[in-house]
């Protein structure tokens, strides 16, 4: 593992899905579910700075350690194209990490079914982008 590799491809992978997300979360179906007080530029605009920040943070932190997870099995993908391989780890990161997330919140707490729908479809398309990201970016530094 490559401690450069590793850092730069999770920074930037991080800070892409930090504005994808952020994309996502003001998407055509997002905007009718989610309350306008409940984005991250709401709490920003409110005052509440810091929020972003740890949400930038945490995202980056995560990314980071994503990229430590792909740098042990890059090896291990049976495909060449560099995107294809992180389509394929980002959708598995998606199936081990959110989807128990988002089936264990819609099992807790009484969302309506069209938010755990929404954030179903925007963690999967969040998870592949970070996916494709991360690979590209690790795969163009040496």
């Amino acid at each position: 593992m490559r401690l450069k590799r590793v850092l730069l491809s999770g920074l930037v992978a991080g800070l892409t899905m930090f504005f994808v997300g952020s994309v996502l979360r003001m998407d055509v179906w997002a905007s009718g579910t989610f309350s306008p007080s409940s984005s991250p530029m709401a709490a920003f605009e409110q005052g509440y700075w810091w929020i972003v920040l740890v949400l930038l943070v945490g995202g980056l932190f995560s990314t980071v350690t994503l990229a430590v997870l792909y740098s042990y099995a890059e090896r291990s993908i049976p495909i060449r194209s560099s995107w294809k391989k992180g389509f394929l780890f980002g959708g598995l990161s998606w199936l081990l990490s959110k989807m128990p997330a988002t089936y264990y919140a819609w099992l807790m707490y009484s969302y309506p079914g069209v938010i755990s729908i929404v954030e179903t479809i925007n963690g999967i398309a969040g998870s592949v982008v970070t996916g494709v990201v991360l690979a590209i970016v690790f795969e163009r530094i040496k």
